[in-house]
């Protein structure tokens, strides 16, 4: 059994949820998007669709509270995030954009994750 940072943990979570896209037939084109407005985890293509991920690992297992802090607040900032990244990558202006979440459980007892991906988990968050 590992005993693991909660930075540690994330960042293994995030290799997962990577690791598991990609297995499903994702490009991974960017980690760990970064601006002052917020971040975004993993930003992935397929069938030209530009999906930007949200990456929730936790070692409690409740979906519910996984799914629930990814409110409206941080829809917002990834929203606003993956704006500008649109904006400076207009190669991408012509695809259908989608917002995931990704949550990825680890389970100290066995030193093992599972994956559980939610397509379109919420729509972007635009303010006029």
């Amino acid at each position: 059994m590992n005993a693991y940072s909660k930075q540690e943990l994330s960042v293994i979570g995030e290799s997962i949820a990577a690791t598991h896209l990609i297995n499903s037939g994702y490009a991974v084109v960017c980690r760990n998007f970064r601006q002052a407005c917020g971040e975004i985890d993993l930003i992935v293509e397929k069938d030209q669709r530009l999906i930007f991920c949200e990456v929730k690992t936790r070692t409690s297992h409740y979906m519910e509270m996984a799914l629930a802090s990814v409110a409206y607040t941080k829809q917002k900032k990834i929203s606003k995030t993956a704006q500008i990244y649109i904006n400076q990558n207009p190669r991408f202006c012509n695809h259908i954009f989608r917002f995931d979440v990704l949550v990825v459980f680890y389970f100290s007892d066995t030193d093992t994750l599972s994956v559980h991906h939610f397509e379109d988990a919420f729509f972007p968050i635009v303010e006029n």
